[in-house]
């Protein structure tokens, strides 16, 4: 059956993230990607410099053309969204075409590494946390997870360091905010009793919580959120489990961090994606 996910994000040149990997991934998957741009820059934001150009002005127009052509989805996704004036503009397309059948994921990019991104302020926390209430699925990773629940980033950074068992429980019941939803907390680092550095997904699901743990491979590459949301929310419409779904883009991320790691692509360019977009094929 033909599906179509309405993909609201921003478009970089570089950087291979935001649209640019949410169209590769989801035609990969077979789904048709509608792009709705909320701004344009040359680069992802974690270049020294770039250059942006909103389109916050210009949301609605997708939205009412849209509506008037009757066009429905059946996934939704929204991600980087450069001022709190967008979310309301993302608030205004879910109260038009979010329907009762139709899946929302809502990547949340509000941080990372204990930071919050430059140029976000009080008002886009407040905005996103409202579209992560609409949500059915979210995406957060640990530090955009600890921002929206209110919690004290430094402790839960120490007992990933010391107490990982222990920080995935507090994680689940920090997420019980969003009873009913279905959550992946990303890149949380922690290190095994050996003193590996590791990295995991946490699924949490219905009360239940499954950590999907990795090696970490070094780097702080872009545009990996995207590529994870993106293929969750195609895994949801194919008709897999979350869990599989996020194994998957685990499996996905961690070749293509490999591939980018033998050839010495540069953070800021972000993973070699492409040459595995094979794997996102269902039989």
């Amino acid at each position: 059956m033909h599906q179509r996910v309405a993909a609201i994000n921003d478009l970089s040149g570089l950087g291979r993230c935001s649209l640019t990997a949410d169209i590769a991934v989801l035609a990969a998957m077979g789904l048709e990607c509608c792009p709705l741009p909320t701004a344009v820059l040359t680069t992802q934001t974690g270049y020294p410099e770039y250059r942006c150009i909103s389109l916050t002005n210009h949301m609605e127009d997708y939205r009412l053309h849209w509506a008037q052509l009757g066009t429905a989805f059946q996934g939704i996704l929204s991600g980087y969204l450069a001022t709190p004036e967008a979310a309301d503009q993302v608030e205004a397309f879910l109260d038009r075409f979010q329907k009762p059948d139709t899946l929302y994921l809502c990547d949340p990019v509000l941080g990372d590494n204990g930071h919050v991104y430059r140029g976000f302020s009080a008002a886009s926390i407040r905005a996103m946390e409202k579209l992560t209430l609409r949500a059915d699925l979210l995406t957060p990773n640990l530090t955009e997870f600890c921002i929206l629940t209110g919690t004290d980033m430094d402790p839960i950074f120490r007992m990933g360091r010391e107490e990982p068992a222990e920080l995935f429980q507090v994680l689940q019941e920090k997420a019980s905010v969003y009873k009913g939803k279905k959550l992946v907390i990303t890149g949380i680092p922690h290190s095994s009793p050996e003193g590996e550095h590791l990295v995991t997904n946490l699924v949490l699901t219905e009360g239940h919580s499954v950590p999907l743990t990795f090696p970490h491979l070094g780097g702080t590459y872009s545009g990996t959120g995207d590529v994870l949301a993106a293929v969750l929310l195609g895994s949801q419409l194919q008709g897999r489990e979350l869990i599989q779904g996020a194994r998957l883009a685990g499996t996905l991320i961690g070749r293509a961090i490999q591939s980018s790691k033998k050839e010495g692509t540069p953070c800021n360019d972000g993973i070699n994606y492409e040459p595995y977009l094979f794997l996102l094929r269902k039989e």
